[in-house]
């Protein structure tokens, strides 16, 4: 079941999309939502909850996703 993100989290996604959106049409999920939890403090959203954003407004965006990571690599 996907956690749903604080605001704070969500809107630094919604940056970095967009950000990335105007730099290319294809968004690295992973690379992207390990990103924002280095750079951002996530509180308890786990990796694939990031991603799980991620991959949803980039697509919401018009971009392609690339999933550069398998989701069982990375423990929650």
């Amino acid at each position: 079941m996907e956690m749903r993100l604080p605001d704070a989290v969500q809107r630094e996604v919604e940056l970095a999309i967009r950000a990335k959106a105007s730099q290319s049409l294809v968004v690295d999920v992973y690379a992207t939502a390990q990103e924002i939890q280095r750079e951002h403090d996530v509180g308890d959203a786990g990796l694939d909850d990031i991603a799980a954003s991620v991959a949803r407004l980039a697509a919401q965006c018009g971009c392609a996703v690339e999933l550069g990571h398998s989701a069982s690599r990375h423990s929650g």
